[in-house]
C-alpha cells in the first residue's frame, strides 16, 4: 500500500468485547448472501448500529472481507477507486491489482478498463468476497455511482457489496428488488427488541433497570441504539433512576439534544473541552489530540472515552487511532461553533501544523482549507506543491489549485508557476493547455505586483522556460525541434539558480533528449548524468531515474550490453533502497531494459521475470519508450517459447501504445509469425501482402539521421521488413527484389558507423548477410556475417543469431571453416549447439500430413524420451497450455491419437 494511504480507512473496525447478540438480523444478512443477492443495503439514520451490526456479521460469516470507511474527500473518483481496490487486494491477494495499477498510474481514470480488469479477477475467485462501503451518504460523485452500478450490472456472484448509509444511494434499487438481488436492512430492522434492550442495559452498559423501565426507554427511543446508549450514560450519573426514566421523553432529535447535554454535563470541564476541541478531527491519536487541544492527558482521555462507551471507535488493535461516532462528532462540532466559534480556526490550524510536521501533507492542507483565513492553505500549497509533483502526485496538486481562489495567488509568482507545472504534467488533458498559459501570465503579473528583485524574476523566467521546453517533448523531433528543445532548456538553466536542482534535472533530461535525437551521444550522456545528479540532490526522483535509464538505452544502442546490464542492476538496487519498497513505476523501465538484455543473452527465464515485472509496474503510466521496449521484447520472447497467443497479445498491447507504433507492431507480428514458413503458410502470405505496401518500399526511403524514439521505431520497422523479404526470397526468389532494401541499409550503415552505433551495425550486418546468403552471394554473405560475429562475440549478443533459425544455421555452417580467430570459432560453435534441429532445412517425408515445425520436433523428441508435459514445458520454457497445443498439432500431422503411436510413427519416418 502507498505510504500516502491511510491504513485505518481500509481496516475492519475493532469489535468491542461486550456486544448484544443480534441473531435475527444476522440471519437476515446471511440469507441474502446465500440467496445470491448482489447488494446488501443497510440504510438508517445515525446511531442505529449499522457499522457494529455489519461488523458482527462479517466476523461470523467466514468469507474474505474488504472494508472501506469513506470520507468527504473520497468523492474524488481516483481516490475512491484506490481505497476500493486496495481494500480488495488486502482481503484477497492480488485481487484487483491490475485495476489498481491503472488507477494509480494514469491521470484520467478509464472506468471501463478498470471495471474490465476487476471483473476478470472476480470471476477467478473460488469463493465470494464481501466488500463493505461504510458512511456512503458522504459520496456525491455521479461517476462513483456509475462505477458501482456497472459492477452490479455485471452480476458477478463472487462479489457481495454491502453499503451502510444514512440515506439511500443513487443506485438502481428498484431493479435489484424486482430481480431479487437486494437485501435491505432499515431502521426498523436495526432497532433493538425488548430482549435486546435488556441485554444492552444489563451486560453492555451495566445499568440495572426494572422490566417496566426498560420497556419505557425501549418504547420512547423505539429501540434506537444511540438513544439507548445515551440514556444509559445519563442514568449512570442519576441519583433517582425512576425519575430520570420518566423525564426521558420527546422525539429522537430532542432526546439526543437532551442526552448530549446530560452526558457532557456529567464530564469534567477539561473533558468537555477535550471533546469539543477534538471534534474537528476525522481520526484521533493521542499525539494529534494533544497538539490540537494542548491537553497533555489526551491519551488518558481517549482511553476513558472508549472504556465508558462515549461514542469512540477504535481503528486499530494497538488502540492508537480512534474516531468519534459520526453523529456524536457532529453535535460536538455544533457545540464548539456555538460556545467557542473563535477556536475553530485555531484548532484547524493546529491540526494542519501537526499533520504537516508528521508528513501527512494532504491531511494538513485539508484542514488548512477549513480555516476562514485562507493564507494558511496558500502558504502550505506554495511550500509543498512542487515536492508533491516530484513524487508524482499530480492530480492531487491540480485539485488543490482548482479549489484555491485565484486571489490568493496574485502575490505569489511561485504559486502560479506550481499551478502551471501541475497542469503541464497532465499532458493528456489538452483541454487545460490554455490554463497553463494563463498561469504563466499570472506569474508575470505577480512579479510586477510585488516589485520582485532580479533574482526572483530570473527564477520565474527559468521555470517558465522549463515548462516551455517540457511541452516541446514529443515522441518524434522533426525538423528544428531538437535544436529548439536544447536551446530552450539551456536558456532555462542559465536563468535558474544553481540550487533549483529539482527543475534543473528536468531541463538536463530535455537537453539529453535533444542531443540524443541529433545522435550527439557524448553530449547526451553528459546531460543525462547531470539529470541524475541534480534530481537526486533536488529530490526529484522521477527526473533522477530517467538519467540512468537513458544512459542504459545509449549503452544498448552502442552495443555495450554488459555495461548496460550492470547499470540496470545497480540502479534497480539503488532506487529500491532509496524508496524503501515504495511502489515507483519508473523502476519498471529499468526492469524492462534488464529483461531485454537478458533475452539477448538467451537467459530466457530471467528475461521473462524481468520483463513481466517491469511491464506490471509501468504499463499504465503511458511511458512511451518503455512500453515499446517492453512489449516488443515480450512478443519476441513469447515467439521463442512457441507461445503464439502470448506473442499476439504482446503485439496488440504494443500497437495500442501510440499511433506512431502501429506500423512497427504490424512489422514485428509478420516477422515473428513468418519465422517458420513451412508451418505458417497463411502467415507467410499475410506477410507477403503487408511487405508489398507502398509504405514499406525501400527505394525512396530516407536514411534515419537521428535517434529520437520514433526514428528508432522506424529503423526497427524496416529491419523487420527486411527480414520478412529475406524469408520470402528464400521460399521464392523470383517475385522478391532485395537490392533496394540492401542499398537502404548500406546507407544506414554509414550513419551507424559515424556515430558508433554498434548495436544497429550488428543488426544491419546480419540482415545483409542473410540476404546475400539467400541470393547465393557467398563471399558478400561471409564478409557481413564475420563482421557481425566479430562485433557480437564479446558483447553478449546471442539470441539475435538464434532467432533466425534454419537460415542462420546454414550460413554459420558455411562461414565456420573460414574463421581464423579462435574466439569466433568458439562463439560460432556455441551458437550452433544452441540452435534446435540438425540441419538448415528440415527434410521430412510426410505423405499424408503437414510437415512438423522445429518446435514440434523438439517437443516430439522429449515425448519420445518419456518426459511429462510439465517437464517439456520447463525444458523449453513453454506454458503447459502451449505444450498441449504442440502435442495436439503433432498428433494431427502424424495422423495418430496417442503418444505411443506418435513415437512409433516418428521413428518410422526417421524424425527421431
Amino acid at each position: 500500500m502507498s505510504d500516502s494511504l491511510l491504513v485505518t480507512k481500509v481496516s475492519l473496525p475493532i469489535m468491542r468485547r461486550m456486544l448484544v447478540p443480534r441473531k435475527r438480523i444476522l440471519r437476515q444478512l446471511s440469507e441474502g448472501i446465500q440467496d445470491g443477492h448482489l447488494l446488501t443495503l443497510v440504510s438508517a439514520p445515525a446511531g442505529y448500529g449499522k457499522t457494529t451490526t455489519v461488523r458482527m456479521w462479517v466476523e461470523e460469516g467466514g468469507y474474505p472481507v474488504a472494508w472501506v470507511t469513506l470520507e468527504k474527500s473520497d468523492n474524488d473518483l481516483r481516490q475512491f477507486l484506490i481505497y476500493f481496490l486496495t481494500a480488495l487486494e488486502q482481503a484477497e491477494d492480488d485481487l484487483g491489482q491490475a485495476a489498481l495499477e491503472v488507477v494509480e498510474n494514469t491521470q484520467e481514470v478509464d472506468l471501463q478498463r478498470v471495471l474490465g480488469l476487476l471483473v476478470n479477477d472476480l470471476y477467478k475467485l473460488d469463493q465470494p468476497i464481501i466488500l463493505v462501503l461504510e458512511e456512503f451518504q458522504l459520496i456525491e460523485n455521479e461517476k462513483i455511482d456509475q462505477f458501482l452500478e456497472a459492477i452490479l450490472n455485471q452480476a458477478v456472484a463472487n462479489l457481495h457489496l454491502v453499503i451502510t448509509t444514512r440515506e439511500d444511494p443513487n443506485l438502481p434499487l428498484t431493479r435489484l428488488r424486482v430481480r431479487n438481488q437486494l437485501t435491505e436492512i432499515r431502521a426498523m430492522d436495526l432497532s433493538f427488541s425488548l430482549a435486546e434492550t435488556g441485554e444492552f442495559f444489563s451486560n453492555v452498559m451495566r445499568v440495572d433497570l426494572s422490566q417496566e423501565e426498560m420497556e419505557t426507554l425501549k418504547n420512547r427511543t423505539e429501540g434506537w441504539v444511540a438513544g439507548l446508549q445515551l440514556a444509559a450514560l445519563s442514568l449512570k450519573e442519576s441519583i433517582d433512576t425512576a425519575k430520570s426514566v420518566e423525564a426521558f421523553r420527546g422525539t429522537h432529535r430532542h432526546v439526543l439534544d437532551y442526552l448530549i447535554e446530560e452526558v457532557l454535563k456529567s464530564q469534567s470541564e477539561e473533558k468537555q473541552e477535550f471533546l469539543r476541541g477534538t471534534s474537528i478531527l476525522d481520526e484521533l491519536s493521542p499525539s494529534l489530540c494533544e497538539a490540537v487541544t494542548g491537553l497533555r492527558a489526551s491519551r488518558e482521555f481517549l482511553h476513558y472515552l472508549e472504556h465508558n462507551n462515549l461514542f469512540l471507535v477504535s481503528l486499530d488493535g494497538e488502540r492508537t487511532w480512534y474516531r468519534y461516532h459520526a453523529l456524536f462528532a457532529e453535535l460536538l462540532r455544533n457545540q464548539l461553533a456555538q460556545t467557542e466559534p473563535a477556536q475553530v480556526d485555531v484548532l484547524h490550524e493546529r491540526a494542519a501544523d501537526w499533520y504537516e510536521k508528521n508528513g501527512f501533507i494532504q491531511k494538513a492542507i485539508e484542514h488548512a482549507f477549513q480555516i476562514s483565513n485562507s493564507a494558511n492553505v496558500s502558504k502550505l500549497i506554495e511550500q509543498h506543491a512542487m515536492p508533491m509533483l516530484y513524487q508524482g502526485e499530480v492530480s492531487t496538486v491540480v485539485g488543490w489549485f482548482d479549489r484555491l481562489p485565484e486571489s490568493l495567488m496574485q502575490d505569489s509568482p511561485m504559486m502560479c508557476i506550481s499551478k502551471a507545472w501541475s497542469l503541464a504534467l497532465m499532458q493528456r488533458q489538452t483541454r487545460r493547455m490554455g490554463e497553463i498559459e494563463k498561469a504563466l501570465a499570472a506569474a508575470g503579473i505577480a512579479l510586477y505586483r510585488i516589485n520582485a528583485d532580479q533574482a526572483l524574476q530570473n527564477l520565474i523566467a527559468g521555470h517558465a522556460a522549463s515548462i516551455e521546453a517540457f511541452l516541446l517533448q514529443a515522441p518524434t523531433f522533426a525538423g528544428e525541434k531538437p535544436g529548439k528543445l536544447i536551446e530552450t532548456s539551456q536558456r532555462a538553466q542559465r536563468l535558474l539558480p544553481e540550487d533549483e536542482k529539482g527543475i534543473r534535472s528536468v531541463n538536463a533530461l530535455n537537453i539529453g533528449y535533444g542531443y540524443a535525437a541529433l545522435a550527439d551521444y557524448p553530449a547526451a550522456e553528459r546531460a543525462y548524468q547531470q539529470a541524475f545528479e541534480d534530481g537526486m540532490v533536488g529530490g526529484n526522483y522521477y527526473a533522477a531515474i530517467y538519467g540512468p535509464i537513458n544512459l542504459i538505452a545509449i549503452a544498448i544502442i552502442k552495443g555495450l550490453l554488459n555495461e548496460a546490464l550492470l547499470l540496470c542492476e545497480t540502479n534497480i538496487d539503488r532506487f529500491n533502497r532509496l524508496l524503501a519498497g515504495q511502489r515507483f513505476p519508473p523502476i519498471g523501465d529499468l526492469s524492462i531494459l534488464k529483461g531485454s538484455i537478458l533475452l539477448e543473452e538467451n537467459r530466457l527465464t530471467e528475461a521473462d521475470q524481468a520483463l513481466t515485472q517491469g511491464l506490471s509496474l509501468i504499463r499504465w503510466t503511458g511511458e512511451f519508450e518503455a512500453l515499446v521496449r517492453g512489449y516488443s521484447a515480450l512478443a519476441r520472447l513469447r515467439a521463442i517459447q512457441g507461445d503464439q497467443s502470448g506473442m499476439l497479445e504482446s503485439i496488440k498491447s504494443l500497437e495500442e501504445t501510440r499511433p506512431e507504433v502501429a506500423m512497427y507492431a504490424q512489422a514485428l507480428r509478420h516477422r515473428l509469425s513468418a519465422h517458420d514458413p513451412v508451418t505458417n503458410k497463411m502467415s507467410l502470405e499475410e506477410a507477403r501482402h503487408w511487405v508489398t505496401q507502398e509504405a514499406v518500399r525501400f527505394d525512396n526511403l530516407p536514411v534515419i539521421t537521428g535517434v529520437d524514439p520514433v526514428s528508432e521505431i522506424n529503423f526497427r520497422t524496416y529491419l523487420c521488413a527486411a527480414h520478412i523479404l529475406t524469408r520470402l526470397a528464400m521460399q521464392n526468389p523470383q517475385p522478391v527484389s532485395l537490392p533496394d532494401m540492401r542499398n537502404y541499409f548500406c546507407r544506414q550503415e554509414k550513419f551507424a558507423e559515424q556515430h558508433e552505433l554498434v548495436g544497429w551495425l550488428i543488426e544491419i550486418w546480419i540482415v545483409r548477410a542473410l540476404t546475400y546468403h539467400v541470393e547465393g552471394k557467398s563471399e558478400d554473405a561471409h564478409r557481413a556475417m564475420i563482421a557481425a560475429l566479430g562485433a557480437s562475440a564479446s558483447r553478449g549478443y546471442f539470441r539475435i543469431f538464434l532467432d533466425e533459425g534454419d537460415l542462420m544455421r546454414s550460413l554459420l555452417e558455411s562461414v565456420a571453416p573460414r574463421l581464423e580467430n579462435n574466439d569466433l570459432v568458439v562463439f560460432v560453435k556455441r551458437l550452433l549447439e544452441a540452435m534446435p534441429g540438425e540441419s538448415a532445412k528440415v527434410e521430412i517425408d510426410v505423405t499424408h500430413g503437414e510437415a512438423l515445425s522445429n518446435r514440434e520436433l523438439e517437443v516430439l523428441r522429449l515425448l519420445a524420451a518419456g518426459e511429462s508435459y510439465k517437464e517439456i514445458g520447463q525444458q523449453l520454457y513453454l506454458s503447459l497450455n502451449t505444450v498441449q497445443f504442440h502435442v495436439k498439432n503433432i498428433y494431427g500431422k502424424l495422423l495418430v491419437n496417442k503418444r505411443v503411436q506418435a513415437i512409433e510413427k516418428a521413428r518410422e519416418m526417421k524424425l527421431i
